[in-house]
């Protein structure tokens, strides 16, 4: 692996563990915008699923999707500081902090996140960067990459879904995929990340 400069985080399915209480606010929204609701019984299902497929077998109206993630996103803000960590990410975090630039670029808003942090004493993140889109991402890396004057191999990206993997691939970015979150490690395995880690220890091992 090339050196690093900066190590860049997906925040919801990664860093927090908070995509339980998303999918809540999104079942609550679903009569109204016109799709079903993911029973607790199907979340394994849709964890090998990417974005794209878990809209079309819930017939979410893709023209509605920006409206319902501001919706959420707006619904979450007020109880961001509920969420926690995941057992072991602030570790990680506080070790890397010292060796590397650490940016976040998420779909979440960046009150919520900033809300987030501070409230776990872990608001010492160089940057963080948001795509108002949700299929977005890589064009978001490359806005990062031009205004941090880094090249890509300088970087190495967080993630926990497949749309994650895909954004990095097409910068030929590396990433370590994370299997705790939105997509389970068969569904992320498919897509052939740099790395695929079980454990937030595994961060450590590869960075330090």
């Amino acid at each position: 692996m090339a050196p690093k400069e900066i190590v860049l985080f997906d925040f919801d399915g990664t860093i927090a563990d908070s995509l339980h209480r998303l999918l809540e606010i999104s079942n609550a929204l679903a009569e109204e915008y016109g799709y079903r609701k993911v029973q607790r019984e199907e979340i394994p299902h849709f964890r090998n699923k990417s974005t794209l497929e878990t809209f079309r077998e819930l017939e979410v109206p893709l023209l509605k999707v920006p409206l319902i993630a501001r919706r959420v996103k707006r619904t979450f803000h007020r109880e961001a500081h509920l969420s926690a960590p995941f057992a072991g990410m602030s570790e990680v975090l506080v070790r890397l902090r010292d060796k590397y630039r650490l940016g976040i670029l998420t779909s979440n808003t960046e009150k919520n996140v900033q809300r987030f942090l501070e409230q776990h004493q872990l608001d010492f993140f160089d940057f963080i960067y948001t795509s108002s889109n949700i299929f977005g991402k890589s064009r978001v890396l490359r806005r990062i990459l031009k205004e941090k004057s880094v090249d890509a191999r300088e970087v190495i990206y967080v993630g926990d879904e497949i749309r994650d993997i895909e954004a990095a691939r097409q910068l030929n970015m590396d990433i370590i995929a994370v299997s705790w979150g939105a997509n389970n490690k068969k569904a992320l395995a498919q897509l052939r990340p740099t790395y695929l880690i079980e454990t937030p220890a595994e961060i450590i091992r590869l960075l330090t």
